[in-house]
């Protein structure tokens, strides 16, 4: 399923996004989102903030990114 894995990696790039927006997005799972993350992160540097604004929802809290250097 690497589509599901570039889709979120689209999602996420230099755009911190909070898992549920990422679950919505792609109609995944909150777990499957969490296991595609991991294999993500096998490839690119994948940045968690815990606290910081949602580029989607605006929400505050835990975000995900993929940050380019």
């Amino acid at each position: 399923m690497a589509e599901h894995a570039a889709l979120i990696t689209v999602l996420i790039l230099n755009r911190p996004t909070c898992l549920p927006c990422i679950v919505r997005k792609t109609d995944m799972s909150l777990p499957g989102v969490r296991a595609y993350l991991e294999v993500i992160a096998k490839s690119v540097t994948v940045h968690q903030a815990s606290r910081e604004s949602c580029r989607v929802c605006g929400a505050v809290g835990p975000v995900v990114s993929i940050g380019r250097d």
